[in-house]
C-alpha cells in the first residue's frame, strides 16, 4: 500500500505497481483514509525512517530494499515494502 499527499505521479506509480493507494491530507475531512490511515501515521513512519537511515550517510539506492526489510524488522513488522 502506498500513502500519499496525491500528486498525481503517487497515483500512478501505484497503477503501474499494482498496490494500494491511501490519498491523505492536512485539511480537515481529508486527513483520514479508508478510516485508518492518517497523515500522522505517514509522518511518524518518515521520522523513524529518517531516524534509522542518517547513520549510514546515504546508502547506495540498490541496498534501499535490504535498509527498508531491516527496518521493518525493528518496527516489529508494522510495515511491509516488496519493492522501492
Amino acid at each position: 500500500m502506498l500513502c500519499s499527499d496525491g500528486v498525481n505521479g503517487y497515483s500512478k506509480l501505484a497503477t503501474a505497481s499494482g498496490i494500494e493507494h491511501f490519498v491523505v491530507g492536512s485539511k480537515p475531512g481529508t486527513r483520514v483514509a479508508a478510516g485508518c490511515y492518517h497523515i500522522q501515521n505517514v509522518n511518524s513512519l518518515h521520522a523513524q525512517y529518517n531516524k534509522f537511515i542518517k547513520p549510514f550517510c546515504g546508502p547506495a539506492t540498490k541496498y534501499l530494499n535490504g535498509y527498508i526489510g531491516w527496518l521493518e524488522v525493528r518496527l516489529g513488522g508494522a510495515l511491509t515494502v516488496d519493492k522501492i
